[in-house]
């Protein structure tokens, strides 16, 4: 997907429009606000009822028109969708419009276990792209400017970042000064390889998944090792702990400002310079959090978020439960952003897999490869010990198993080692655990 000149002149100008006003954004009256919201709603259903089976479907049966759902709140009469149904049957929720090879096919990080492609549009991606000044102003107020500065990616190379960020370099120009000095470091290499490159780099802007930056800070405190220290760490896919957190901001000295992504929605919510909860873009996604019964949760309260995509047109996604639980703060955040907050986010994906010689490795870099299998739908792999993991493999009926099997325990050695002994199970479900979140990776080990 690589852009002629006039295309990428075209994306520039796109951009730099919208880029307008995005640091004036979430400090405009939240009704403001709100109408951009209720516009973008009705459009995008108009869009989805013109183009995507599963809504026609879904409206048609429930004697619905688009005309029907005009604010985001309307979207809660629609049913809610989950990871399955998309893994399921992808095409059912995938815009005519763009099933022809015009849309850019991501591949999640896999945290909640599911295989599905989520595709997305060009202008949404661009929409993205300029969304994102949003937090550069916040990192501003530490790096001290907004472009310029040397970033350091602790992240597996292919992931998420690294998919869209090709995109851009083949579908627009990025100018040398507002671009940034990248490096970039796998969370699968040891502590130590991580850390000479970080020092040689001297980065001042650290982003990765947050147990694993945490990890390797920790690291280095234990070990007495030089730690060359950034303006400011950022992260986001996983979730930090309080006690790394109080070691990287109170021993190291760096603040930490956390972001919250999904390959669903690409910039959901970030943290401002307060640090204290995640401002939500809802002129972007339409967010609501609701408990167990569906019920809308009251401030203070905890529940699971459910998110409408506003912007992607591609693969449209309407009143979706991403899996993940959250809290509402009971008060307003102090920075003067009128965007609606959530505090804390639970249950992502934050285990490490220990293997023999005290090598650790973050999960992140273990399950896309077996998402990738071809027939895997879902899987959960558990780690018994060092060199035994088990894995449960929801597959599709039409694939078959042995070649499945075969594959499978191909994808975790290459990754993890070659001396492994890998038990593979069939199953039709996967059930969560008893808080309703599912794991996708489980550790019975601990580092010793």
């Amino acid at each position: 997907m690589r852009g002629s000149p006039i295309r990428k002149a075209y994306w520039n100008a796109f951009t730099l429009w919208h880029v307008r006003g995005e640091a004036r954004l979430p400090f405009r009256p939240v009704e403001e606000i709100t109408a951009i919201q209720n516009r973008r709603v009705r459009r995008i259903v108009a869009h989805a009822y013109d183009s995507v089976q599963h809504y026609r479907d879904v409206m048609d049966a429930a004697g619905m028109h688009p005309r029907d759902l005009r604010t985001a709140d309307d979207l809660a009469r629609l049913p809610i969708l989950t990871s399955a149904e998309i893994a399921r049957d992808p095409s059912r929720f995938l815009s005519r419009h763009y099933a022809n090879g015009r849309a850019l096919r991501l591949h999640s990080s896999g945290t909640s276990g599911f295989s599905k492609p989520i595709y997305y549009d060009a202008a949404a991606l661009f929409l993205t792209l300029a969304h994102g000044h949003r937090q550069r102003h916040v990192i501003a107020r530490f790096v001290g400017r907004k472009f310029g500065y040397r970033e350091m990616r602790l992240a597996r190379e292919g992931g998420l970042p690294f998919q869209i960020r090709a995109f851009y370099e083949a579908n627009s120009w990025v100018p040398r000064k507002v671009d940034l000095e990248r490096s970039h470091a796998s969370p699968g290499e040891r502590f130590e390889e991580t850390i000479a490159r970080w020092n040689a780099f001297k980065p001042e802007v650290v982003h990765g998944y947050g147990a694993h930056v945490g990890a390797l800070f920790r690291h280095a405190a234990q070990h007495g090792l030089a730690l060359h220290r950034p303006f400011c760490v950022t992260y986001g896919a996983d979730r930090m702990s309080e006690a790394d957190r109080a070691l990287i901001e109170n021993d190291f000295g760096v603040p930490i400002v956390s972001t919250y992504q999904a390959a669903e929605a690409l910039r959901l919510g970030f943290q401002c310079e307060e640090r204290k909860a995640f401002h939500m873009s809802i002129d972007h996604t339409a967010v609501r959090v609701v408990n167990s019964g569906g019920q809308p949760v009251a401030p203070g309260g905890t529940g699971e978020i459910v998110i409408s995509n506003l912007v992607n047109r591609a693969t449209v996604l309407l009143n979706y439960k991403l899996g993940d639980v959250v809290s509402l703060p009971a008060a307003a955040c102090a920075c003067g952003r009128t965007l609606p907050t959530i505090g804390s986010i639970d249950g992502r994906a934050d285990d490490f897999l220990f293997l023999e010689g005290g090598h650790k490795v973050h999960a992140l870099v273990a399950l896309p490869p077996l998402l990738r299998v071809d027939g895997v739908v879902q899987v959960q792999l558990t780690q018994n010990d060092t060199h035994r993991f088990s894995v449960r493999v929801v597959c599709a009926r039409d694939r078959e198993w042995e070649r499945v099997r075969h594959d499978l325990a191909a994808a975790l050695r290459s990754t993890l080692g070659e001396a492994l002994v890998i038990e593979i199970e069939r199953t039709e479900t996967i059930a969560p655990e008893a808080s309703g979140k599912f794991k996708s990776v489980i550790s019975h080990c601990r580092a010793s």
